[in-house]
């Protein structure tokens, strides 16, 4: 039996580069073979970063909301994970990584500001590069009417952005969100346009001077939150990679004060927010994401400034 009801995707065609295989089977299947290939790709490349860490990597809540909703979060977090992971040796290649978020644009809403302010040329290279090419392969292999038939679905976004139950906003981790709850939506509108605003310029800040490049990352990736309006609970788990740049460094420092406290709270917070949106009315995961930018912010501030490395 399939279901009666109807989903819109509203994904760029690049994503069915991924997920056409999956059509192969029925739908049992391919949710498993989805969730269990995402997991262990994300697992494999947020794991490279923080081997000591795997355990709690391989059991972060924010994993377990991605898996139950079988949404993209795997798969773009294992993205970011790369991006991550090769931005100091390979920037280049970096770079092909942040073009393949072109399936979710709005997670790299933040890069173009930091790599501009770190005057990283090459990422920003491969990032034109693998946006321009997927899209080239999206056509080449689905056809034209694909390609035409995606402006389409920019209605049915607007549709779901405009006139959705607070139901559906509750279920998203954004500023937008959060006050068009409690407030409106024209109050949320002009919120979030001050947020991201905010966003981009600690962004630009934090990257266009000395530092080192995990913490940077790990500024980036909890602001990216902050600096959307548009982005679901499923799409966390990227979350544990500025999580565990502060475990290390609160380590380091010997968990001093609260640290310990707010690094649990940090690493339930996927989950805990999720669960806690329906019956209070709210979603708090808005204000875990801005205390915790505080919290790295500050980190980027006490490191000793050293000369910046120029990339030719």
């Amino acid at each position: 039996m399939g279901r009666q009801d109807v989903f819109a995707f509203v994904n760029p065609p690049p994503l069915l580069l991924g997920i056409w295989p999956l059509g192969l089977l029925g739908f049992p299947e391919a949710w498993v073979v989805w969730i269990v290939v995402t997991y262990a790709v994300w697992f494999i490349a947020t794991r490279r970063l923080h081997a000591e860490l795997s355990w709690p990597i391989a059991a972060f809540p924010g994993a377990l909301v991605a898996a139950w909703h079988a949404q993209t979060g795997f798969l773009t977090s294992a993205i970011q994970a790369a991006v991550a992971g090769l931005l100091d040796k390979r920037p280049f290649v970096a770079g092909l990584f942040v073009g393949a978020l072109v399936i979710k644009p709005h997670l790299a809403l933040l890069f173009p500001v930091a790599f501009l302010a770190g005057r990283h040329w090459r990422a920003v290279a491969g990032a034109a590069v693998s946006v321009l090419g997927l899209l080239a392969l999206s056509w080449l292999v689905f056809g034209t009417a694909t390609m035409l038939a995606y402006p389409k679905s920019w209605a049915a976004s607007n549709l779901l952005l405009t006139t959705s139950s607070d139901v559906f906003f509750l279920r998203q981790v954004t500023v937008y969100a959060m006050v068009r709850v409690a407030v409106s939506s024209q109050a949320g509108l002009a919120t979030q346009a001050v947020v991201t605003l905010a966003m981009a310029v600690l962004t630009w800040r934090a990257w266009a001077r000395p530092g080192p490049m995990e913490g940077k990352l790990a500024l980036l990736f909890v602001a990216t939150p902050l600096a959307t309006p548009y982005l679901f609970s499923y799409d966390l788990p990227f979350l544990v990679m500025p999580l565990c740049w502060l475990v290390e460094t609160e380590r380091a420092r010997g968990f001093p004060g609260w640290s310990r406290t707010w690094l649990l709270l940090l690493y339930v917070s996927p989950l805990l927010a999720r669960a806690m949106a329906l019956p209070l009315g709210v979603n708090p995961m808005s204000m875990v994401s801005a205390v915790t930018v505080w919290w790295i912010w500050r980190h980027l501030n006490a490191v000793p400034k050293r000369a910046p490395a120029v990339e030719t």
